[in-house]
């Protein structure tokens, strides 16, 4: 069976004793009094129990909702919806109204993406440990054809941002009728709602993903997928209740990576908000007086031709006469003591090095160890990230392979046999070239096998074709050259 939305049709099997679609308005009448009996007598009943009966209402409130984190990080991460944005106006009597100066940063963005090039700066670097190289071939340009790259570093922007984010691998049959697979970037400000559930120890075990499509009549319909390994259920709100279609899952795994951290600025808020009511308030300042004021005794004024108009010479008729224009008061040194505390401590509390240009400016030309150690703070927030995205991105492999097995079948045994690892590469990149001369340094010196010396250089994607190619070249070269003649007796 086969299921449309948005104008595709998604490749899935049916089988007998699934839910089918339920489109009598009053099975769904039906369904839902049977839902509020249950639930009223209180029925223990499973997630996948309520989305074969149709309640999904209570099939959601089963699974875990980061909804309100993720409103509030975006309200953070977008200036215009900052705090100071709502700073009230004033309202002068008979005066025309003044409006506040309301000054937002993007502080925000900055640590993010400041956090997200530390990360994956330069693409994850793959190697196979073991199998077939044709497997590892295969997985590595299916990568490519997914922009796995380019979409993993607009997930860490998102889940920087909005502290969750996952990757869909939706299978879906495609015009000529075989089976493909579309990778899809799920987040709120996407359009996508998402809700997991796990184990008391920590094991994914379901994801909901919620998004509304326009229906033949022109109006939002909303829709639910539940994942799992075994089954994919997708439940569509009718007028009364809610339409059910469940399908296996032919890959055996939940073909989503859920992505979830902290948001890239946690725990500098405050001072945040604080920066901006200060530029905000030194704007109100510099706005007040930035048209000269004066402060002139009645015999002066009385002097000048038109008040309204800046005279030439004022008269001053007696000793305490006085015409002069006002200075705001000044705290120059302190404020600039604030702002630079605020920018330092905010960037510091973030473990968010300093780009600014007078910063590098300073360091002059540093390298290798140098820079780790000028930019020790972002490496730390890179360790800490890891400890995160190793985990999901590992399994994300194995979805990939899980799926590569049901797109290719007949490679289905040698993708099964592979192990693969991965490395997050170095942000500022590594010194290949003394690399290189290390390995071939331990090669010429027997420390190191031609094999792993083959490996370790990883100018390869497959080094064991790559030492065959090596040894058939030795031959042919070995096979051109003539022989050496043997040396003329001594008589």
């Amino acid at each position: 069976m086969c299921y449309r939305s948005e104008n595709r049709v998604y490749f899935c099997i049916s089988i007998q004793g699934t839910a089918t679609m339920k489109t009598s308005i009053v099975t769904n009448i039906q369904q839902f009094f049977r839902n509020l009996i249950l639930n009223a007598v209180g029925t223990k009943r499973t997630l996948l129990q309520y989305i074969e009966d149709g309640d999904i209402s209570h099939a959601l409130m089963l699974m875990d909702s980061n909804e309100q984190d993720v409103d509030n990080a975006l309200c953070e991460y977008y200036p215009q919806k900052h705090d100071i944005m709502r700073r009230r106006n004033r309202y002068p009597k008979h005066k025309e109204p003044y409006i506040t100066c309301k000054l937002p940063r993007a502080r925000q963005r900055y640590i993010n993406e400041v956090e997200l090039f530390f990360l994956l700066g330069n693409p994850i670097v793959w190697q196979k440990v073991e199998g077939d190289d044709e497997a590892f071939q295969l997985f590595t340009r299916y990568l490519q054809d997914t922009r796995f790259d380019s979409k993993m570093r607009q997930v860490k922007r998102i889940a920087g941002s909005e502290t969750e984010c996952a990757k869909y691998y939706k299978l879906y049959k495609g015009d000529d009728g075989n089976p493909m697979c579309d990778v899809v970037v799920l987040s709120r400000s996407l359009g996508y709602d998402l809700r997991i559930l796990k184990d008391q120890y920590g094991k994914l075990i379901a994801v909901a993903v919620g998004y509304k499509l326009r229906g033949a009549d022109g109006k939002p319909v909303q829709y639910w997928e539940f994942l799992t390994a075994e089954m994919t259920h997708i439940a569509n709100k009718a007028l009364v209740g809610w339409q059910v279609e469940t399908y296996p899952n032919p890959t055996g795994k939940i073909n989503i990576a859920y992505y979830q951290q902290p948001k890239a600025w946690d725990g500098a808020e405050p001072r945040m908000a604080r920066e901006e009511e200060i530029d905000s308030k030194i704007g109100d300042t510099n706005n007040y007086f930035a048209d000269p004021i004066a402060v002139a005794t009645a015999d002066a004024i009385e002097s000048m031709v038109d008040p309204n108009v800046p005279a030439r010479l004022i008269r001053l008729t007696g000793k305490d006469s006085r015409f002069d224009y006002l200075q705001p008061a000044q705290a120059s040194e302190l404020r600039k003591m604030e702002k630079d505390d605020l920018a330092e401590s905010i960037l510091f509390d973030t473990f968010t090095p300093d780009f600014s240009f007078e910063k590098l400016s300073g360091m002059g030309t540093v390298t290798g160890v140098a820079i780790r150690n000028a930019m020790i703070l972002g490496f730390l927030k890179r360790a800490n990230r890891m400890e995160i995205y190793s985990e999901v991105i590992d399994r994300e492999k194995n979805v990939i392979i899980a799926v590569l097995q049901f797109l290719y079948p007949n490679m289905a045994n040698k993708l099964g046999e592979m192990k693969i690892k991965f490395d997050f590469a170095e942000p500022f990149g590594d010194d290949k070239q003394g690399q290189w001369d290390s390995i071939m340094k331990l090669y010429k010196t027997g420390l190191m096998s031609r094999g792993s010396a083959v490996k370790m250089l990883g100018l390869s994607d497959a080094p064991e074709e790559e030492l065959k190619k090596i040894d058939a070249e030795k031959r042919r070269q070995s096979a051109k050259e003539p022989a050496a003649e043997p040396p003329e007796d001594e008589e």
